[in-house]
């Protein structure tokens, strides 16, 4: 309640003051509202939902004027709640961190037996994160543009919160991304793999995302990199996204593809595989009901295989 608390007094000067208005706010042309709204910002515009994009790159909230909720519901998980707001230059985003440990997300520990047991009965990630993400347009023209943004990563066990920042920017139909940000992670004693012998471990480390793109009218395609490094692996990790996406009137089609390298052991064949490279696939199917609820059902997102419900409202 704190965090949401905090979250409301840093936008309440961006929803009361205002940007003036913008050209969607004077002409209703299609492209400012329904399913564009999960795809019109500079980096990453492949990615399903503004959400996903903004975890990893604060730049990337919404701009979009008025307020959005999120939904995501997966059978036998409490649903998933992530807000956002904007005035057309400035933006903000409350994301639930159960995306980490998820197909766009970081990876960081948990024990074998929890992995093993979450895979099994596609269990979330039990994280005990909030972030939040705040951005601005610095350069908006017709060839070129350029965001940036602040991250501030919240955890309730440790109660400390870690900055970051990012910048996104786009020159005709290409696109670009950075980000840099701290993190951390907290195991009790039930939860910590077995070669920890403290009744619990924490850990702060850094994470560095980076992101290049292509626009080709309805078609984007994505590739990006998060990289960090935790002690108690002793190694860095690398995840490569590769996104792609199609819109069709009123319909949003977004696939993708994570290849990760990393010393997190591997689910495959109801068993646990010490595999240091690992595969996987991600797909959804977005429509707009009106304009302004958009639906969809995603494969992956949680990257427990499962499917998923998603439902975007916006005022």
């Amino acid at each position: 309640m704190m965090f949401l608390f905090t979250f409301i007094c840093l936008l309440f000067p961006i929803i009361v003051l205002g940007d003036g208005p913008t050209l969607c706010d004077i002409v209703n042309i299609p492209n400012c509202e329904g399913i564009t709204k999960q795809a019109r910002r500079n980096s990453m515009g492949s990615l399903p939902s503004t959400s996903s994009a903004a975890n990893l790159n604060p730049a990337n909230v919404s701009f979009d004027r008025g307020l959005g909720i999120e939904a995501i519901a997966q059978s036998g998980n409490s649903t998933v709640f992530n807000l956002a707001t904007g005035t057309g230059k400035l933006g903000g985003a409350l994301i639930s961190s159960n995306v980490e440990n998820g197909f766009f997300g970081n990876r960081t520990i948990e024990s074998n037996e929890k992995y093993l047991s979450r895979n099994r009965y596609k269990k979330q990630f039990p994280s005990k994160k909030l972030t939040l993400a705040l951005g601005r347009k610095v350069i908006n023209q017709r060839k070129y543009a350029l965001d940036a943004g602040v991250i501030l990563k919240s955890h309730s066990q440790i109660r400390r919160i870690n900055p970051g920042f990012g910048l996104s920017g786009r020159f005709q139909m290409f696109s670009f991304g950075a980000s840099y940000y701290q993190d951390d992670f907290f195991l009790r004693q039930e939860d910590r793999p077995q070669s920890i012998t403290k009744e619990s471990y924490a850990e702060k480390f850094m994470v560095t995302t980076y992101s290049a793109g292509v626009r080709i009218m309805n078609f984007s395609f994505d590739a990006g990199i998060i990289r960090s490094k935790i002690k108690f692996w002793d190694d860095e990790t690398f995840i490569n996204l590769y996104s792609a996406s199609y819109r069709y009137k009123h319909l949003l089609l977004n696939v993708a593809k994570r290849l990760e390298a990393s010393n997190m052991v591997y689910f495959e064949n109801d068993t646990l595989t010490n595999r240091k490279y690992k595969n996987e696939v991600f797909g959804s199917l977005q429509v707009s009901l009106g304009k302004y609820l958009i639906a969809g059902i995603a494969y992956n997102y949680f990257l427990l295989r499962e499917t998923s419900f998603n439902a975007s409202l916006y005022f």
